[in-house]
């Protein structure tokens, strides 16, 4: 399976690069849709940190709102990944990971659940202080995560 998977953002990295060449979401967002079963049929382990890594290496593509991945990772209880997307906005800020960190926060009404995640808002707002001063950052990624950190308050 892991060779699969390797292969498969192999192809992703590719489309992401021509993604942020022609500037057009939909050369990375369509591959991953047409890959998403064997994508949800391998552990969470495995992919999100392949999914965290081509994010962190295009920080300013849209994956989609919440997207094919952001759909992938929904479907796990948030204690599997809200610890690893903290982490990688430690790495590397991006708008998409900040979506998928603040839809756990409870402030997003259509994304209420009933799980614990043990990344809370005060770990949040935290990161988000650091992006928003961040040399890694985009303006558009400060803007977001100043947004998001009012939302918090």
């Amino acid at each position: 399976m892991s060779t699969t998977i390797e292969q498969l953002f192999s192809q992703f990295t590719r489309a992401a690069q021509a993604a942020q060449e022609q500037q057009d979401k939909w050369l990375i967002i369509d591959p991953v849709y047409e890959h998403l079963e064997t994508l949800q049929a391998a552990e969470l382990d495995q992919v999100l940190p392949h999914i965290l890594a081509l994010i962190e290496a295009y920080p300013e593509l849209d994956y989609g709102g919440p997207g094919p991945f952001g759909s992938l990772i929904e479907e796990h209880p948030m204690a599997a990944y809200t610890p690893a997307l903290l982490a990688s906005l430690e790495r590397q800020p991006s708008v998409q990971v900040i979506g998928w960190l603040d839809r756990t926060m409870g402030v997003d009404e259509d994304f209420q659940r009933g799980d614990p995640s043990p990344v809370g808002p005060d770990e949040f707002s935290a990161v988000l202080e650091k992006i928003i001063t961040s040399p890694l950052a985009s303006d558009g990624c400060k803007e977001f995560a100043q947004v998001c950190l009012n939302d918090l308050k």
